[in-house]
């Protein structure tokens, strides 16, 4: 009889889950964290929240499949992960709601001066404030994938003109009015009264927003940094906020997080941040694992697994 497979369960899975887990895969044996340490050696997949250290990984001489509960995972790709033979898969496609609903949020404090609303409140002034319209409005949506797609098709519903870049575009969707590749960027940037940044963390999206593409913004437009904590220098942002480069920014990403104290985003009143709320949904871990469930399915049956990163 065949040893069970060993799977290391180092997310914070809650426990109805877990045990209904055990219940529809009784050939597996799900470790915990104390007891994956003492089984390196025999683990055969890793269902994880945060990257696993490379020595750990290293110790894992039957890792044969690494599954993060996060949409991206350029983060677990260590050198070990990427020279052996280890299929790393994500939960990507869960979190088009949330980031999108977030944006819009976003989209409508910064039309409608909310934050200078509350801070009217907070002085007891009856202020005389101008909100703006949305409908009518131009976004430009700088990354074109799940998140990106979610949020498109809820500002085209309001009436805004929306405007996307995607590495390789192919065919322009219905929900969005003009679609480029990374070289469309200048007229998305100079055309947009709200941009929104839904990239991936991988290298080729590091700075990809500098100084050049800053400066392309409108003066009146507004930045929303929903995923791309790498995409914009925090030097270079806080230069463009304090000069007035465009008219502010609401930041869910941050090039540091947490971010520390000694930041000048901080102090500046035309920043709004959310602290990294745009992934949150009390649906996460039903959502995480009917992606699980089907690629552990697969795993045991040697089958090729779905949500497969490419590792180059």
């Amino acid at each position: 009889m065949d040893a069970p497979r060993r799977i290391w369960i180092r997310a914070g899975i809650p426990a109805a889950e877990l045990s209904g887990l055990e219940q529809a895969f009784p050939p597996v044996r799900f470790l915990k964290h104390h007891e994956a340490e003492a089984h390196l050696e025999s683990v055969d997949a890793v269902f994880t929240e945060d990257p696993v250290p490379e020595p750990i990984v290293r110790q894992m001489s039957h890792l044969r499949w690494l599954h993060t509960s996060r949409g991206g995972a350029n983060a677990f790709l260590t050198p070990t992960v990427k020279g052996r033979p280890i299929t790393v898969t994500c939960s990507k496609g869960i979190h088009g709601l949330s980031f999108s609903e977030l944006a819009l949020a976003c989209i409508f404090a910064l039309a409608k001066k909310l934050p200078q609303c509350l801070e009217e409140q907070r002085n007891r002034r009856w202020g005389k404030i101008s909100p703006e319209p949305v409908a009518g409005k131009t976004l430009g949506i700088v990354g074109l994938g799940t998140i990106g797609s979610a949020l498109a098709r809820k500002a085209q519903a309001l009436g805004m003109r929306v405007l996307a870049i995607k590495r390789h575009a192919g065919a322009k969707p219905d929900y969005v009015d003009e679609l480029g590749e990374p070289d469309f960027l200048p007229v998305l940037l100079s055309q947009s009264d709200f941009v929104v940044v839904s990239l991936a963390s991988i290298p080729s999206t590091e700075n990809i927003l500098g100084e050049t593409e800053l400066r392309a913004l409108k003066p009146t437009a507004f930045l929303i940094n929903l995923t791309g904590g790498r995409a914009v220098p925090e030097s270079v942002l806080i230069r463009a906020l304090k000069e007035g480069w465009f008219a502010g920014a609401a930041l869910d990403a941050f090039q540091r997080g947490p971010l520390p104290e000694d930041s000048e985003l901080w102090k500046l009143p035309n920043v709004m941040m959310t602290f990294g709320i745009g992934g949150f949904s009390p649906r996460k871990w039903e959502d995480v694992l009917t992606i699980f469930k089907k690629n552990l399915r697969l795993f045991l049956d040697g089958k090729s697994l779905d949500n497969a990163v490419d590792k180059e």
